[in-house]
């Protein structure tokens, strides 16, 4: 924000320490970006999917959700994991028809408009198969990127929890 966009990015929602189910969660993944092959991280999402099953089977919570993705690519894939949990988990289309809002799983160019309670964020890129790591964020890098990234940050009404196999100092 800082470095950016001069302090002047205000992201939502915002964090209450009082409150574990609102604000910013960041979880660190060490997964592999497929960078020339798939353009996927499969083990970022699989700890979406694992995160959502998560969520939805949880009885007692009643908010929404879905899922943002820095790219169409991983946007099917994680599409797929989750068609696969819903066969492996039977109860799991029970939970989902009793959230308050459709989940939706979309990517950084279709997600406009689609408000949830809780968004889970996938960043996909990271170090690829020979440990490098490329500073090619896909649209974000190209003119209207930081608008882009600022419609996917406002999704979340309550909490945002992101995804990625980067650290803040790469």
């Amino acid at each position: 924000n800082k470095t950016y966009y001069g302090g002047g990015l205000i992201t939502f929602p915002a964090a209450d320490i009082t409150r574990p189910d609102q604000g910013l969660r960041v979880h660190e993944i060490n997964g592999i970006y497929d960078r020339g092959g798939s353009g996927t991280n499969t083990d970022e999402a699989q700890a979406v999917v694992t995160a959502l099953v998560e969520h939805i089977s949880n009885p007692e919570c009643r908010q929404s959700i879905g899922v943002v993705t820095f790219n169409q690519k991983q946007q099917t894939l994680i599409e797929g994991l989750w068609d696969k949990a819903l066969v492996e988990t039977p109860d799991l289309e029970h939970w989902v028809s009793r959230l308050p809002q459709p989940l939706t799983i979309k990517n950084l160019e279709s997600v406009q408009g689609d408000e949830r309670d809780v968004i889970l964020f996938s960043t996909t890129f990271g170090k690829d198969s020979d440990g490098r790591f490329l500073l090619n964020f896909g649209p974000l890098g190209q003119v209207g990127g930081e608008r882009r990234l600022n419609v996917a940050i406002t999704r979340a009404r309550d909490k945002m929890e992101i995804f990625t196999s980067f650290h803040p100092n790469e």
